[in-house]
């Protein structure tokens, strides 16, 4: 049975088992059909993201693209936010959002990878075009720690906005940004909060942004069911931790359980989050932390 059956399974034996009246039921439907779905593309067709089939419809536009308008352009590599719902063979996109750690130029280029804004992307193999130092790239991938672990890396026109976005970490009241090794300077935004996602835009410079645009969040709007692909944040003292750049926040009563280092498959759902690390059985174990998340949200 694949991912999506499992999935579809569940969730129609969960609201079959839950009674109710009929406006509290269509309420409760809206909330776990409305699926955020956080991760890299690994297959076309239409595209598959954390192992879930993803159809949309032509000319779907994507929003905030750097390198795609529409969903037609993507490809494997590339990292997206996208809210679906399941239909009969596959889910159904309603939003696909494309997410960019790092869009700017290149600073100084090694054999592990490169620098943009400070801001080190670890390439582990893939194609980085024979980039030059000055060179304008738009990074997809994955942060862990302070760097990116790219999954694709494309040229971009040089005289376009630089861009970056990810986890909040270490804030300091009165003080800029920094996420990796850039900060982000020209704002001190008040409401931003440890773990916070924020997507800055402007003019770079060696090792920052001078913003003209800053964001927050992931997704248009808050699914009551995430699934996302990443790596967590090395927990603090107090217990706090973060999926890196999902808005993902939770506390443990044992640090030493959090691994930083293995990537994790995270399904969220009311605050609450099940995870497991990803080794060799990836289905399977997708599909019991989507289960469990499911069933959270019916309750």
């Amino acid at each position: 049975m694949n991912l999506l059956r499992i999935l579809l399974s569940a969730l129609t034996l969960t609201l079959a088992n839950t009674a109710s009246a009929s406006d509290q039921e269509t309420e409760r439907e809206g909330g776990i059909l409305g699926t955020g779905i956080l991760g890299t593309i690994t297959e076309l067709g239409s595209i598959y993201v954390n192992g879930q089939h993803i159809r949309f419809a032509p000319d779907f536009a994507v929003t905030d693209g750097i390198t795609v308008t529409n969903a037609h352009q993507l490809r494997p590599g590339h990292t997206v936010a996208v809210i679906a719902t399941p239909g009969e063979d596959a889910w159904q996109a309603s939003y696909i959002r494309q997410i960019i750690p790092l869009v700017g130029p290149v600073q100084s280029v090694s054999s592990s990878g490169f620098k943009v804004m400070g801001t080190t992307v670890l390439t582990n193999g893939i194609a980085a075009n024979d980039l030059n130092v000055g060179d304008w790239v738009a990074v997809s991938g994955l942060w862990q720690s302070g760097h990116v672990i790219a999954s694709r890396v494309e040229t971009t026109p040089q005289h376009g906005l630089a861009r970056i976005e990810g986890s909040v970490l270490d804030l300091v009241s009165g003080q800029p940004l920094t996420i990796g090794g850039t900060r982000i300077t020209g704002l001190l935004p008040r409401h931003i909060q440890e773990g916070d996602v924020v997507r800055a835009v402007g003019t770079a410079s060696r090792e920052t942004v001078q913003v003209t645009r800053l964001d927050t969040g992931v997704f248009s709007g808050e699914p009551q069911i995430v699934l996302s692909e990443g790596f967590f944040s090395a927990p603090r003292s107090s217990g706090f931790y973060t999926l890196l750049g999902s808005d993902i926040v939770s506390y443990t009563s044992n640090p030493a359980m959090i691994d930083p280092a293995s990537k994790q498959f995270v399904c969220s759902s009311k605050g609450e989050i099940f995870s497991v690390p990803i080794h060799h059985n990836q289905a399977q174990e997708v599909a019991a932390i989507l289960e469990n998340c499911i069933s959270n949200a019916a309750e």
